[in-house]
């Protein structure tokens, strides 16, 4: 497939986008539980940085709807690629998998920058003013 790769659709909901750029018949699969995955407990002594980064990111990311039961090979194959950098960090090519696997969940500042979170509306100083005046 040539050109962008597809945002996924929660991010397209979380930045806001129009709801007929939103594919309504996506297949909706379940949410991840945030267990370690069954392989991470054999890892080498080396790559135990994988299981702690699991621990850090599966909740976040599933806080905000990100971390599904088919994300999570992606996910280990992220952490699985922050050990190996964190045991060389002048491995380039682990360095680039782990950069190129944070843009895919939205982890860095560029690819975050392009969502915007759905959440109340900004406080109106002079709405507030107002309404506390009358009363």
């Amino acid at each position: 497939m040539r050109g962008r790769k597809p945002k996924p659709t929660a991010l397209k909901i979380l930045d806001g986008d129009r709801a007929d750029r939103i594919n309504q018949a996506e297949p909706r699969i379940p949410d991840a539980d945030l267990d370690l995955p069954e392989h991470f407990c054999c890892l080498a002594d080396g790559l135990a940085h994988a299981r702690e980064h699991w621990a850090e990111l599966a909740p976040l990311l599933s806080s905000v709807g990100l971390l599904t039961e088919g994300d999570r090979p992606a996910l280990a194959l992220l952490c699985e690629a922050y050990a190996l950098f964190r045991l060389d960090p002048l491995d380039y090519k682990a360095r680039d998998l782990y950069r190129r696997m944070l843009i895919e969940f939205g982890l860095t500042p560029s690819s975050r920058s392009r969502v915007k979170a759905a959440g109340e509306a900004p406080a109106n100083p002079l709405a507030e003013f107002l309404m506390n005046d009358t009363a």
